[in-house]
C-alpha cells in the first residue's frame, strides 16, 4: 500500500463519496477510484460496498478505516518525537499531509535489517534501483537522512537508528490489520461476546445484534447476563467483549472506553399507596427520615456506591435502606410499600407495573448515561463494526 491508496481510501471513508474525495484531494474521481480499487486489489479486501444510492464502508473496510486512523496518528507521533529537525521539517514532517507509505517503510525495514539494498531487494522482490527510490522518497518526505552511505557500506544515522525503533512495530500492527480486516470481510472474523444488564436497552439490544450478524456473517455472537458490580472488571478481564452499564457522574473505571448510548434521569419510585404518590416531583431534602431501597452492593457496585454518596451529599438516613439481592425483588418491595427506590426511569420499562408510581427529581445531580463499554487496549477488531448501529439510535 502506497500513500497515494492510502490517501485516496482516507478521503472517501471520511465523506462516503467518491466525487467530494476527488474534490477535496484536487484528483480526478477515476484517478481515485483507480487507487482505492488498487488497494482493495493488493490487499485482497472489499472496503466499500457501491450502488446507486451512493457508497458506504463495509464491515471490513470500517475496521480497516477506524485501524488505519489509530496507525496513521501513530506513524504522525512517531515523526514528530523521533525526527524534529529544523522548524520547518519537523512541522512538515507532524502535519496532517505526511501520509504514511507501507511500501516505504517495508523497504527502510529491510535495508535497516540486512544493512544492504541488495539482500533487501531479494527479500522484498524488488529491484536495488527500486528499493533505492523508495528509501530516497521516504528520506525526502521525512526531510532526514536515515542511511550513511558509503563506497561499499550503508548504515543507519542516528535518526534512522530511532526511526527503525518503531517502524517494525508499526509494520506488525499493519499486518495484523489487514489479516482482521480479511477475517471480518470473509465472516472468519472469530466471535463477540457481549454482556447486558438486567432491563437496559432490552427492546433495542436484540436488533442491533440482529444486524450486527447480519452485516458479519459467520462471526459467533454470544450474549452474557453480567451484574453491575461486575460489568467492568468482566471486560478488562476478557471475559466479554463489550458490555451496557450506567456511569454515575460521567466516570468510567481506568482502562475502560465507552461510548453514550442513552442519557436519562434518575427518578423516585414508590407504590401507588405512598403518601408521596400524588406529587409531581420530589426533591431528594424530602426524602430524610424515609426508608429507602437499593440493590445489594454485590449485584449493584457503582450504583449502590452512588447510592451512599447521595445519601450522604443530602443527609439522608442510608441506615434506613433495605438491599435487595436482584431488580425482581427491589421491584417487589417497592410494590409493597417498604420504601422509596432511587431508579433510573429505563429500569421502570421492564419491572414498573400500574401500582407504582415514578416521580421526577429535582436537581443536576439525577442525570444518568448509559455507555457501551470496552477495553482501551487489546479491543476485539470486530468492535468497531458492531458499535456503527449505535450512531443510528
Amino acid at each position: 500500500m502506497d500513500a497515494r491508496q492510502l490517501r485516496g481510501f482516507m478521503a472517501v471513508a471520511n465523506c462516503l463519496s467518491f466525487s467530494k474525495a476527488a474534490e477535496r484531494l484536487g484528483m480526478t474521481q477515476p484517478t481515485i477510484s483507480y487507487q482505492v480499487a488498487s488497494l482493495e486489489r493488493s490487499q485482497g479486501l472489499r472496503l466499500f460496498a457501491r450502488n446507486t444510492r451512493g457508497v458506504r464502508l463495509t464491515p471490513a473496510g470500517l475496521y480497516f478505516f477506524d485501524q488505519m486512523q489509530r496507525l496513521c496518528a501513530e506513524y504522525e507521533g512517531l515523526v514528530a518525537q523521533y525526527l524534529p529537525s529544523s522548524k520547518g521539517d519537523h512541522e512538515r514532517g507532524a502535519s496532517p499531509g505526511l501520509c504514511m507509505d507501507i511500501r516505504q517503510l517495508q523497504c527502510f525495514h529491510a535495508v535497516a535489517s540486512s544493512q544492504s539494498f541488495t539482500r533487501a531487494g531479494q527479500s522484498t522482490l524488488r529491484t536495488r534501483p527500486g528499493i533505492r527510490y523508495q528509501i530516497g522518497c521516504l528520506e525526502q518526505s521525512l526531510g532526514q537522512n536515515l542511511f550513511q552511505r558509503g563506497h561499499n557500506s550503508i548504515s543507519l544515522t542516528e535518526a534512522g537508528r530511532l526511526f527503525s525503533e518503531r517502524v517494525r512495530g508499526l509494520l506488525l500492527d499493519y499486518e495484523r490489520i489487514v489479516l482482521q480486516a480479511k477475517g471480518i470481510g470473509t465472516g472468519e472474523g472469530g466471535a463477540l461476546t457481549i454482556g447486558f444488564l438486567d432491563g437496559v436497552l432490552m427492546q433495542t439490544l436484540p436488533g442491533l445484534i440482529r444486524a450486527f450478524s447480519m452485516a458479519c456473517p459467520g462471526v459467533r455472537v454470544k450474549t452474557m447476563h453480567v451484574s453491575l458490580a461486575h460489568m467492568f472488571d468482566a471486560i478488562l478481564a476478557g471475559e466479554i467483549d463489550c458490555g451496557f452499564a450506567p456511569t454515575f457522574e460521567h466516570i468510567s473505571p481506568v482502562g475502560i472506553q465507552s461510548q453514550v448510548v442513552l442519557r436519562d434521569r434518575m427518578v423516585a419510585v414508590m407504590s401507588e399507596d405512598h403518601p408521596f404518590a400524588s406529587r409531581k416531583n420530589l426533591s431528594l431534602s424530602h426524602l430524610k427520615g424515609q426508608p429507602l431501597l437499593s440493590l445489594a452492593e454485590s449485584i449493584g457496585g457503582l450504583g449502590v456506591k452512588w447510592h451512599k454518596a447521595l445519601c450522604v451529599k443530602f443527609g439522608l438516613d442510608s441506615g434506613l435502606t433495605e438491599y435487595s439481592p436482584d431488580f425482581p425483588s427491589l421491584f417487589m418491595a417497592i410494590g409493597m410499600g417498604r420504601g422509596i427506590a432511587i431508579q433510573p426511569r429505563q429500569i421502570l420499562q421492564e419491572y414498573g407495573n400500574a401500582r407504582i408510581r415514578a416521580l421526577e427529581l429535582e436537581g443536576e445531580d439525577m442525570e444518568v448515561e448509559f455507555v457501551v463499554a470496552w477495553r482501551a487496549e487489546a479491543s476485539s477488531p470486530l468492535l468497531p463494526t458492531f458499535l456503527q448501529g449505535f450512531n443510528r439510535i
